[in-house]
């Protein structure tokens, strides 16, 4: 649980004290004994039918039924005048369930501003001085705010989660480490690369390099956007960690202004082996590779000579 959704601080910012959950309080006793609450969820059900996600999220009457009896215990538990981490975990809990099932904010707040309309109807019958029902309306007020507060973070952190996964999941797309010929591994990178895609970019080569045994890594960056400092000392960093591996590393697809970049940018290049383009990298893997190709062709022809 995070702090910002600490019970006690949320009582805090949204100023609400002992006596006013008392007073909260004594409107539920009130709606329990005329069985308010149950009338209120009720209206509010004939309301929800004629709304046009009634028949997206509600396919069946059981399913009306059982979200009636969660709504009952959600407001016996705001009118129960005990607003404590347990009140608060669930309604996390809650936020979490609208989050998941893509209730859209439209349907959320209005739903909201329609039980806020019922239960001013129903604080009013409450009977209460002047005083305790103008009090009432604002402690209720306040309640539903921080409830809603909830309920909003909680969608608002399922997105968040729900974009970096994406994210993730577009990161793996991108870094096709591609085995091209025998001995032999290419990686194209396109768009934006930065910190946390090299390292990615990093895990994914080594890890290859280790399962195919590649003596010749070409990386390509004719489709990167941009190069600055971190990022081309990452690629250097690369090259190194495949050398340490046993496999040499070309980056191809150096173009004049990345090249210049690099230079202006005072990057370690060292033994960085470069090329202009992708066919010219390729050639140089292939012959790198060739006369161990040919050495194994021959030992291969010698052992089925016939003896």
């Amino acid at each position: 649980m995070s702090q910002s959704l600490d019970a006690k601080l949320l009582l805090e910012r949204f100023d609400i004290s002992p006596e006013d959950l008392a007073l909260l309080k004594r409107c539920g006793e009130t709606f329990g004994l005329s069985n308010k609450i149950q009338s209120v969820i009720d209206q509010f059900f004939e309301w929800l039918g004629e709304q046009p996600e009634f028949s997206i999220f509600f396919n069946s009457q059981e399913t009306v039924e059982r979200v009636k009896r969660l709504q009952k215990i959600y407001w016996e538990e705001f009118f129960s005048g005990v607003v404590d981490q347990n009140y608060i975990d669930h309604r996390v809990r809650i936020g979490e369930i609208h989050a998941q099932r893509d209730v859209p904010n439209l349907a959320y707040f209005a739903a909201m501003a329609h039980f806020n309309k019922l239960y001013s109807d129903a604080i009013i019958s409450c009977d209460f001085s002047h005083d305790d029902t103008s009090r009432a309306f604002t402690v209720f007020d306040k309640l539903r705010l921080l409830d809603m507060l909830i309920t909003s973070d909680q969608i608002a952190q399922f997105a968040r989660r729900r974009v970096i996964e994406s994210g993730k999941t577009m990161l793996e797309m991108s870094t096709p480490v591609t085995s091209i010929w025998d001995g032999i591994l290419l990686l194209p990178l396109v768009g934006i690369v930065d910190s946390q895609r090299t390292q990615d970019i990093m895990e994914k080569s080594l890890s290859r390099i280790a399962e195919t045994r590649a003596h010749m890594f070409v990386m390509d960056i004719s489709g990167v956007v941009t190069v600055d400092t971190a990022v081309a000392n990452n690629f250097i960093r690369i090259t190194q960690a495949t050398r340490l591996m046993g496999c040499d590393c070309i980056i191809s697809g150096i173009s004049p202004n990345v090249a210049r970049t690099l230079v202006e940018l005072g990057a370690n290049v060292g033994e960085v082996r470069t090329t202009a383009t992708l066919r010219d990298a390729l050639q140089l893997a292939l012959a790198s590779i060739e006369p161990t190709a040919r050495d194994g062709r021959r030992r291969a022809q010698g052992n089925a000579l016939p003896r």
